[in-house]
């Protein structure tokens, strides 16, 4: 394959405390990190938006490395030769909770974590990896780290739009992103943006007064009072968020991740678990010689992200071989994502009452 992969599997530990899944056995963990070098020049890239202004080694790939967990019988021999590709949801992983039953957790180490051990018994190997570049560092998720743009150096300039539902009275401030583990895109000018209020989404929108509002957060001093601190990530509304009403803030922001990259991630990291035995630092693939097939499960939006994947053409990998032989986006609606674009908002998508303005649910809908 023409993408260099490396593992860095640091970390190997028993699953379930040993519990012997039927025929399959027991199971074994192997995280770490998994990493890229991706030819940016190949025909198999060509889609990815800003691709040309990632920033290059000396050979003149483009790196970028995401989170990976493994969960394998502890003697492949024993397993059925699938993969089960777990696409995460904001970080959180899935499967186990929707096929096994189990507790959600960020950390599955316990029998408890199995949940009813069914994947366990039918011997799938469960693989989880990043692939959202836009998660905030510390919150146990399984993130994408992916390269900034950079134009002459610099970072990529322009201008963004953000929507705000409040669904309680008293709410202050919120993240930009408006979600506390999305990074919020950050504005140049914290005097500048417009902010307008509209209670449904072919309302007139009324300009909110800029003595109104601002760049910050509620924090908590010593003495344990509220106090108002400048925040580029959250906007502060002095007196308080209209429950239900859709606020929209419009504002110049700088600094864009390419975030197309995700989705070649978990291409040519399937591929590779399926099809190669070592990676290019010559280390082994321990899924080496024990996979036929693999599969794609995603729920809500990690399901539009199963689909945007087989829409863009990551299914074949740059060796033109099948990467997944089947996949699952479970209640994904018929919409995609909003992500390999300049200033992509991952999580943002068309609803009844909110965000009509972004544009994941796009032809066809097959």
């Amino acid at each position: 394959m023409n993408t260099k992969v490396r593992l860095y599997l640091n970390h190997k530990i028993s699953f379930a405390e040993g519990h012997k899944f039927g025929d399959s056995g027991s199971y074994e963990r192997l995280s770490g990190i998994v990493s890229f070098a991706l030819d940016p020049e190949d025909q198999s890239n060509e889609n990815i938006v800003d691709l040309q202004y990632a920033p290059r080694n000396s050979d003149g790939l483009v790196e970028f490395k995401a989170d990976l967990d493994i969960l394998k019988p502890t003697d492949l021999n024993k397993g059925n030769r699938r993969i089960l590709y777990d696409v995460n949801n904001r970080g959180n992983r899935t499967a186990l909770t929707h096929f096994n039953d189990a507790p959600r957790t960020s950390n599955p180490i316990t029998f408890k974590d199995a949940g009813n051990g069914y994947l366990m018994r039918q011997g799938y190997t469960v693989v989880f990896s990043g692939w959202q570049g836009d998660l905030l560092p510390g919150q146990e998720l399984l993130t994408a780290y992916l390269p900034e743009a950079l134009e002459n150096g610099n970072p990529l300039e322009g201008t963004v739009r953000q929507e705000f539902i409040a669904n309680e009275e008293g709410v202050l401030s919120m993240p930009l992103s408006g979600n506390k583990v999305i990074r919020s895109y950050e504005p140049t000018d914290i005097d500048g943006g417009t902010l307008t209020f509209r209670q449904f989404e072919t309302d007139e929108r009324q300009l909110v007064p800029r003595n109104e509002w601002s760049f910050a957060t509620i924090t908590t001093d010593l003495t344990g009072s509220l106090k108002v601190s400048p925040s580029p990530t959250h906007l502060y509304m002095e007196s308080s968020f209209r429950p239900g009403g859709i606020y929209e803030l419009i504002y110049k922001t700088r600094g864009s991740r390419v975030m197309g990259l995700g989705l070649v991630g978990i291409r040519d990291l399937v591929s590779f678990l399926k099809h190669e035995g070592t990676d290019s630092n010559g280390a082994p693939n321990p899924l080496a010689g024990g996979i036929d097939k693999s599969y794609a499960y995603g729920m809500s939006l990690s399901a539009r992200v199963v689909r945007q994947f087989v829409y863009d053409g990551y299914n074949v990998d740059p060796s033109g071989r099948k990467v997944f032989d089947a996949v699952y986006p479970h209640v994904s609606g018929a919409g995609r994502l909003f992500t390999n674009i300049r200033f992509a908002q991952v999580g943002r998508y068309p609803r009844q009452h909110e965000e009509h303005q972004w544009p994941a649910e796009r032809y066809p809908f097959a």
